[in-house]
């Protein structure tokens, strides 16, 4: 170790006078370890594209990164006429990246668009279906018609309803915004490269308002999938910002006088998910004693403080503990190797092999999950992949068992975290009507009293099943050059546009 920290001073301070990018190309090198399939958030929820999404696009409000408050973005101000109907005033004057006037019609065609059933978005039930329909009053006032009385409406409106031009994207259809994205954000697309990256310029036009104007001219994003490499680029001056470094290596960095390391509060979390159902085929998770003894061969604790870092908590229930409702007195399962390995012989699967998968960047977890599990008898194969190989998978219905990661599009309360994997969709592996329905009710009464009951019954049953194993809080751990000026926020991704120099 004494070795490593010495190579990391040392080629930091041989190779910093010789940056190639930073400030005096005025150009941000920024790393992305996965690659996302989309850059905008109604195609796909990751964190990349809430990163891209919020650099290209504009929501109709907006919630502020670093008090969670909501404020009009597009929508300037917005008047609720009663539970189940909204009235938004547009802001005027804002024009998208191809010259386009952004007014009422593109609210129309954009909302009409993201509710149609026909078009199979990804969480589309959990994110946007509680809106029925979008009426054009005027044309910079609209009325939002509601399906049921949403409690966390306005954050879901600053979440993932980003607005689209409509003649654009009429004349050239949806896929459009794959690799031409037009929106109205602080930076535009100028290339998207797939498979190497994507390059934004400051859009010069951005309106005043609460979302900070782009402070570096150019954003160079490059897809570099092997953290060593990453490490590499920053000591060598070829890259100013990483994400998401492992807490040992960010810590190793911190010796190097030419970079800094911060980390932030998220309210993503990781947890493992078992086929009770058996949508991927017969297997022995359907039997509660072995998802039990899965839970109890875990060291959670161990795995939030050794291997997260940076203030991540093991998880007592499947949400997050800043979450609205999210009950935090359920019966803690143990770290219990024994406990585990007499559940395993009693459900007759003391010789168990498993297939366990994970997107690319939770490798390393899975492997120390792996070795938790191999020493109670649990043999587990790990397929890794892309994340939108493994997305397409897990929503395919054929993962055994698969630990993810989810931050709720940001939104503090526990509607946010559980709908998506227990509706009966394609994320759903436990199919338990009774918690689909508990969890619908509780997303759909403006009663906070009752809210917190049902959302305690849902995640008690669920912790009671052992449908998942919630593990621990995720931390956004950043590292970049001395050059560069940012603050962390309560987001789980960096916001481009309030990244600047010193």
């Amino acid at each position: 170790m004494i070795t490593l920290r010495f190579l990391v001073l040392a080629l930091g301070l041989l190779l910093a006078s010789d940056a190639i990018a930073g400030k005096r190309s005025n150009t941000l090198e920024f790393a992305f370890q996965r690659e996302t399939d989309f850059v905008d958030r109604i195609h796909t929820d990751s964190r990349e594209s809430s990163l891209l999404s919020s650099a290209i696009y504009d929501t109709l409000l907006y919630q502020d990164p670093a008090t969670g408050q909501v404020t009009g973005l597009l929508a300037k101000s917005w008047t609720w006429v009663d539970e189940r109907t909204l009235d938004l005033d547009l802001r005027e004057g804002v024009k998208f990246h191809n010259g386009d006037a952004f007014d009422a019609d593109d609210v129309v065609y954009t909302v009409g668009f993201v509710i149609d059933p026909q078009n199979r978005l990804r969480q589309q039930e959990s994110s946007f279906l509680f809106v029925k329909a979008a009426e054009k009053l005027g044309s910079h006032k609209v009325r939002l018609t509601l399906n049921r009385a949403e409690p966390v409406a306005e954050f879901q409106l600053a979440a993932r309803f980003i607005m689209w031009p409509a003649k654009y994207t009429q004349a050239q259809g949806h896929m459009i915004h794959a690799t031409r994205p037009v929106g109205t954000g602080p930076y535009r697309a100028r290339e998207v490269a797939p498979g190497k990256g994507i390059t934004l310029t400051a859009y010069e036009g951005y309106f005043d308002g609460p979302k900070p104007k782009a402070k570096i001219p150019t954003v160079n994003i490059r897809i570099i999938p092997d953290l060593q490499t990453q490490v590499a680029e920053l000591m060598a001056g070829r890259l100013d910002f990483a994400q998401d470094m492992p807490p040992d290596q960010a810590e190793n960095l911190r010796l190097n006088p030419a970079l800094k390391v911060l980390y932030g509060d998220t309210i993503r979390i990781t947890f493992l998910s078992f086929d009770t159902a058996q949508r991927a085929g017969e297997s022995a998770l359907k039997d509660e004693r072995v998802r039990r003894a899965i839970a109890h061969a875990i060291d959670r604790d161990a795995i939030a403080n050794r291997l997260i870092g940076g203030g991540s908590k093991a998880l007592l229930a499947q949400c997050h503990p800043a979450m609205n409702h999210c009950a935090q007195d359920l019966p803690r399962v143990a770290y219990d190797p024994a406990k585990a390995r007499e559940l395993l012989a009693a459900a007759g699967q003391s010789n168990l092999t498993l297939n366990f998968a994970a997107a690319i960047d939770l490798k390393t977890v899975a492997e120390a999950i792996q070795g938790y599990l191999t020493a109670v008898g649990i043999r587990t194969r790990i397929e890794t992949a892309p994340l939108p190989t493994w997305r397409t998978n897990f929503l395919g219905g054929k993962s055994q068992m698969s630990v993810l990661s989810w931050g709720g599009g940001g939104i503090y309360d526990t509607s946010a975290a559980l709908p998506v994997f227990f509706d009966g969709g394609n994320a759903d592996y436990a199919r338990d009507a009774e918690v689909s329905d508990w969890i619908k009710q509780a997303s759909s009464t403006m009663d906070q009293t009752r809210r917190a009951q049902l959302f305690r019954q849902a995640l008690t049953r669920i912790a009671d099943k052992t449908y998942t194993v919630p593990l621990y809080t995720n931390t956004a751990n950043y590292v970049m050059t001395s050059e560069v000026d940012y603050t962390t926020t309560r987001v789980d991704v960096p916001v481009l546009s309030q990244i600047g120099w010193k």
